[in-house]
């Protein structure tokens, strides 16, 4: 049976339509990580161990002490983060204190200081999911793999901005050498400080140390695994 008029017609038109879409694709993508932000971008992952190791990452697993204003003035938080599906889990400790929460969909769940197992509120997963959406490292992770949902920009005051749509979810302030001081998350534009970038494992420099600009919480690694198998056992909800 030969095509009809009709059908070759559909077909050049739909091959046009595939071509414009390919070139669009060439063009759109690195255009959201040229110019002086994208050079801005690569410096930053060069100097944090390269471009390959951060968009190699699946998750990280942060031990981390806290210094705080506030009682316990001091805590060991562990922070198990996934970088392929929305999910966290934070356990902070100290003397007397014992807390978890984790977020993971409809299975999120947190254990109060009281020992009570509970969902967690409706109010405290929006928090969280915005912060896990503008998270440092993951978003780190996101600009080294160029996900197609970011781009990149510079802020009038040199600030590396990483925009999601036009929305920024997180600026630094990158030193000469390319190695972020302070960061932020969308429309904090205080942030917190960092530095040194000098915590390696496989690759992946990690601050020493995370601060708030006015020291009232202080957050020093102990320890770090990246791309650790993550068994869905860390974030069940235990029995209460």
């Amino acid at each position: 049976m030969f095509p009809t008029t009709r059908n070759l017609t559909r077909r050049y038109v739909s091959t046009r339509i595939a071509f414009i879409v390919a070139i669009a694709t060439v063009l759109v993508g690195p255009t959201a990580w040229a110019g002086d932000a994208g050079a801005l971008a690569d410096k930053m992952l060069e100097r944090l161990g390269g471009r390959a190791a951060w968009a190699g990452l699946k998750n990280t697993i942060n031990g981390s002490q806290q210094n705080r204003a506030g009682e316990p003035t001091v805590v060991y938080a562990v922070i198990t983060m996934d970088f392929e599906r929305p999910r966290f889990r934070i356990e902070t400790t100290a003397q007397d204190l014992h807390l978890i929460r984790v977020i993971d969909g409809e299975n999120s769940w947190r254990l109060r200081r009281s020992g009570a197992v509970e969902d967690v509120p409706s109010e405290l997963y929006a928090d969280d999911m915005r912060w896990y959406e503008a998270h440092l490292y993951r978003t780190i992770h996101r600009v080294a793999a160029r996900d197609p949902a970011l781009s990149v920009a510079s802020g009038d005051d040199g600030r590396l901005e990483v925009l999601a749509g036009d929305q920024r979810i997180l600026w630094f302030k990158l030193d000469a050498k390319g190695e972020p001081y302070a960061f932020g998350a969308w429309d904090d534009d205080t942030g917190s400080l960092s530095g040194p970038w000098d915590f390696v494992k496989d690759g992946i420099h990690h601050p020493r140390w995370v601060s708030s600009a006015d020291g009232t919480w202080r957050a020093a690694v102990r320890a770090l695994d990246v791309n650790v198998p993550l068994h869905d056992s860390a974030f069940a909800r235990p029995d209460e």
